[in-house]
């Protein structure tokens, strides 16, 4: 059944403002922590802090992933050809810095034009992606050359989902979300991409066997 996507349709006629390249969130992430701010719309300390991190959890994110053959052998094989994907995200996400490096690296292997869009915008194309009502980034939108939604991926996979799950689901008093989310990097960066990667290929196959 096809979904209805008034804010994504209108977003990708009008040519898609406001979308940046890889590269082009790269230099803004830069930007952001030189100045000691982040992408959203109300400038908080915590999320420059965040952001701050973040360009360092990266940098470390893109090194130390090692992509399957069973990946490599996907996107090498052209069935992503013609495919159109989009990130959404912000600066400050924790979940986003683990997930955009390996979207990208796939993305440049297989030769897909990928974007990045911030949710906090005027106009966001997030509200066609909600996920349980929420407006839980990072989502991962997997499109045809025409902009036609495919699939999508998102926020964050299994195991750190279900860390998220337990520790809202926690009786008072809990311990501080920064020593929980300090939790969860902990596990991102021992899984080091493992199960993102795994996820994301279940994903391409089901669309793969979809679109032919």
């Amino acid at each position: 059944m096809e979904v209805d996507r008034p804010a994504w349709n209108r977003w990708w006629t009008a040519g898609r403002p406001g979308a940046m390249t890889a590269e082009e969130y790269d230099r803004a992430m830069r930007g952001w922590v030189d100045a000691q701010a982040h992408s959203g719309p109300e400038q908080k300390e915590k999320y420059a802090e965040y952001t701050r991190l973040n360009a360092a959890r990266a940098r470390r994110v893109a090194k130390t992933y090692r992509m399957s053959d069973a990946m490599s052998a996907w996107l090498d094989s052209g069935a992503a050809r013609g495919q159109h994907w989009v990130v959404i995200t912000e600066s400050w996400c924790g979940d986003a810095v683990q997930c955009l490096p390996l979207i990208r690296m796939w993305a440049e292997r297989a030769s897909v034009p990928l974007d990045v869009v911030l949710r906090d915008v005027p106009d966001s194309i997030m509200d066609d992606f909600l996920i349980n009502g929420g407006r839980s980034i990072p989502v991962w939108i997997v499109t045809d050359g025409d902009g036609r939604v495919l699939g999508q991926w998102g926020p964050r996979p299994a195991t750190a989902r279900d860390m998220v799950l337990a520790h809202r689901q926690a009786p008072e008093p809990k311990p501080p979300y920064a020593e929980f989310a300090a939790r969860v990097q902990l596990w991102y960066a021992r899984d080091r991409g493992r199960e993102i990667e795994h996820e994301a290929l279940a994903l391409l196959h089901d669309l793969d066997q979809f679109v032919r």
